[in-house]
């Protein structure tokens, strides 16, 4: 292996392609979280939500169904188990 092997230089177009892509990823799924919190949705509504955001995950990184089904969904799911939990008062009961 050489030392100043070019090969294993990230081309500047695709670190910044990478940025970008990872940028509008944490928005989607941020934005997922935000309205999970907070607004009033369905089970049902909640759940083609996190379906929506799947979809828009895996536009941006095909091939990552399965990152996305084994941390963001229980992530997404977890959060809106917590606001139907607050809106029925077993919060505190919780802790």
């Amino acid at each position: 292996m050489l030392i100043n092997d070019q090969s294993a230089t990230p081309d500047p177009q695709e670190l910044q392609d990478e940025q970008r892509r990872m940028s509008e990823l944490r928005g989607i799924v941020d934005w997922a979280m935000l309205r999970l919190r907070h607004d009033r949705m369905t089970r049902n509504e909640a759940l083609r939500l996190i379906e929506g955001t799947r979809e828009a995950v895996l536009a941006l990184c095909p091939g990552k169904a399965e990152v996305f089904d084994l941390v963001l969904r229980p992530r997404l799911l977890r959060i809106d188990k917590e606001r139907r939990f607050a809106d029925w008062g077993l919060v505190d009961s919780m802790n």
